[in-house]
């Protein structure tokens, strides 16, 4: 079920065999935390979990939990939901007739596919708080930009190739932009720093651009 690989003398990494055990791995790695001690940390990805730790920490006993867990009874729809507000509106779209013209879809199809769909958070990475979520409708699927943007707005939200995703922070970018979030998605004074972890089920809930200022002057 689960390729093990030693990473180097305090890191392990657990890997899937087959895709379909990937969506176990959040389960996994809770698992491993409550019962083991000694580990300093879990990065969940995709479709690994890299295992970081203590001198001292018993790899026998991570290595039982590990072997004798079975993906298949993880419980289906335990992951934890939540909803994104974004606004689709052209003005924080400057991306979206171009996705209209790719797609051969009206604005407003392009609004209704996206925010219908269910996503899960396959990896946290790029930047803090960068959540790749898979689930992206097939019609919405577009390679990335030939050329990307030297700068991408924070908040923005993107689609590429079969996933969606909301720019944390200012950046450059290569992602199709067709709406904008107004929560803040990263913050290291916080607790958590990120709303989102690697498992969890997002909904994008579409609101008016008067909701989206009203919104961002309550930050």
């Amino acid at each position: 079920m689960y390729c093990i690989d030693y990473v180097n003398e305090d890191s392990i990494l657990i890997s899937c065999k087959n895709s379909k055990d990937c969506s176990s791995l959040p389960a996994l790695s809770q698992i491993l935390k409550q019962q083991l001690r000694g580990i300093l940390d879990i990065i969940v990805a995709a479709d690994s979990l890299l295992i970081v730790l203590e001198y001292n920490a018993d790899i026998d006993a991570l290595l039982s939990v590990v072997t004798q867990f079975n993906p298949s009874e993880v419980v289906s729809g335990s992951a934890n939901v939540i909803n994104i507000p974004v606004c689709y509106e052209s003005k924080l779209a400057p991306d979206l007739a171009e996705v209209c013209q790719l797609s051969k879809l009206s604005a407003d199809q392009v609004k209704d596919l996206h925010q219908q769909a269910r996503y899960q958070v396959k990896a946290i990475g790029f930047m803090p708080g960068f959540a790749y979520l898979k689930g992206l409708p097939a019609q919405l699927q577009l390679p990335r930009k030939a050329v990307p943007a030297s700068k991408v707005a924070a908040g923005s939200l993107a689609i590429a190739e079969d996933m969606t995703a909301v720019y944390p922070a200012s950046s450059p970018g290569g992602w199709h932009i067709i709406g904008q979030c107004p929560m803040q998605l990263f913050n290291k004074l916080s607790a958590p720093m990120c709303p989102f972890k690697v498992g969890d089920e997002v909904r994008f809930v579409a609101i008016t651009y008067q909701e989206f200022i009203a919104f961002k002057e309550t930050r």
